[in-house]
């Protein structure tokens, strides 16, 4: 492989070449969005545009100027912004009542109110039309005519929409706690478009398997003297999840069981692991252990002891259902510190990737760095070359099909039976086997060989359900 091919798939784009997807049938387009429609399937309960009744990140605050409205696509529902006299930002259905244009391609003429570009109905930020410029100001539309309203609520710069139809929880039910907290928390927030649907993307950020194959090349793992445990296979004990509240499934810390493959007498974990049926070994090489030894070794010169996960820490500040490691209703995976992922859908076959990466700092110097920080390379490392490798493998996903689960796959699980049987306005008068087939295969194939990685103490330990599996060791 040359440099410049190494060097293009470290950057972005899945290893597997997703980006070059052509079989003859199927080309660059993402294959549509189509839902399975078997009563053995848990994913017949979730919408393909989403779950309506909550909150949702719509854009920041600054994105919408006091002269022209921002048109915006959430939940297949077409939203128009715009500021109020207050120069609050408010949302209406972007449709006109009186002959159905588009409000978004109007402007706001008058300070805090929104004219339609037909006849000038003009409205205000509770959509009610208060002139109507074409027919004057004695106009009968006037009072008479409105617009559909959806509530909004601005936090640290980002505006949130109520999407549902029922009245509106408390935003503090669906938005993260950090958006709350005082001026130390600093939030900033990145924008994705993916072409596939929302569950597909939201599944993929808690997936137990793609870290070992999809972002071996990730540069944030690479440059992680932990990194090279996402080198590694794990076994098929994967995640284990418990509910939190009706609210979020958290992955627990595997305390009795066993995570990784190791050498049953040194109790090792080989960074090379031998798979007979194809008389081969993965990974194929070991060059990019250099990138972890070298921080290894900055680790033990500057002190750096590493410790538990830190997307897997707990922050006594927080309620459970909002910790770290865990996916929070209606659509967010938490992984803080590194960022809170938001899968908002555009519609069936397009999400909305919401990062939001929160930093608490006392002050202003700290806040200043920190923002360097991000713009300068973590936006770039975990937004864009981290995320596009996920991307390309997503978007190729085909939902409609039987799936056949591995044990590994047992915290999708969880994350399914959490939105179908506790997400807000989920219909309840269809129902699904109890255990469909694919859940069945990821009780029964659980697997307790080899050795976990004890975030606690930072060291390798046996595995609690039997012996470790033997590996021919390669690479250290």
């Amino acid at each position: 492989m040359s440099f410049i091919t190494s060097l293009r798939k470290m950057i972005g784009g899945y290893p597997g070449g997703w980006r070059q997807y052509a079989r003859g049938y199927a080309g660059e387009e993402t294959p549509p969005f189509v839902q399975p429609s078997t009563p053995d399937d848990r994913r017949t309960l979730i919408p393909a545009e989403g779950l309506r009744e909550y909150w949702y990140p719509a854009l920041p605050a600054k994105d919408v100027s006091a002269k022209k409205p921002v048109g915006l696509r959430l939940l297949n529902q077409e939203l128009v912004f715009f500021k109020d006299a207050k120069g609050e930002v408010q949302a209406l259905w972007d449709y006109c009542p009186h002959r159905g244009v588009y409000l978004s391609f109007g402007d706001c003429f008058f300070k805090g109110f929104l004219s339609c570009p037909y006849h000038g109905a003009t409205f205000d930020g509770d959509g009610e039309c208060v002139e109507f410029i074409t027919e004057g100001p004695d106009s009968k539309m006037v009072g008479r005519l409105k617009a559909r309203k959806f509530p909004t609520v601005t936090k640290k710069g980002l505006v949130f929409v109520w999407m549902g139809e029922g009245e509106p929880v408390p935003p503090e039910e669906d938005i993260p706690p950090e958006f709350f907290e005082g001026k130390e928390t600093q939030v900033w927030t990145t924008f994705r478009y993916w072409h596939c649907n929302w569950m597909i993307a939201l599944e993929n950020t808690s997936d137990a398997h793609n870290a070992f194959w999809v972002h071996k090349n990730a540069l944030r793992v690479m440059f992680s003297s932990r990194g090279w445990l996402g080198g590694r296979a794990r076994t098929p004990l994967g995640y284990r999840s418990k509910l939190v509240n009706g609210k979020a499934v958290r992955v627990v810390n595997n305390a009795d069981t066993a995570n990784y493959y190791a050498n049953p007498s040194t109790g090792k974990i080989p960074y090379k692991l031998y798979y007979p049926r194809v008389n081969g070994h993965w990974p194929l090489t070991s060059r990019r252990l250099a990138w972890v030894w070298a921080f290894q070794l900055w680790d033990r010169l500057t002190g750096n002891a590493r410790g538990a996960a830190p997307q897997r820490q707990a922050d006594p500040r927080m309620p459970e259902d909002w910790q770290g490691g865990s996916m929070r209703l209606p659509g967010m995976q938490r992984l803080i510190p590194l960022y809170t992922r938001w899968c908002v859908p555009v519609d069936k076959d397009m999400t909305r990737a919401v990062y939001i990466r929160f930093r608490r700092h006392g002050t202003r110097l700290g806040r200043l760095v920190e923002s360097l920080r991000f713009r300068l390379f973590i936006n770039f490392l975990n937004h864009f070359n981290f995320s596009d490798q996920d991307y390309d493998a997503m978007r190729t996903t085909r939902w409609q099909h039987p799936e056949y689960l591995s044990a590994t796959d047992a915290h999708l699980v969880a994350e399914r039976r959490l939105i179908a049987e506790f997400g807000r306005g989920i219909r309840r008068d269809v129902s699904v086997a109890a255990v469909t087939t694919a859940e069945a295969q990821v009780v029964e194939g659980h697997d307790e060989l080899g050795v976990r990685w004890d975030d606690d103490y930072g060291q390798i330990r046996n595995g609690g359900g039997g012996e470790a599996a033997p590996v021919e060791i390669q690479g250290g």
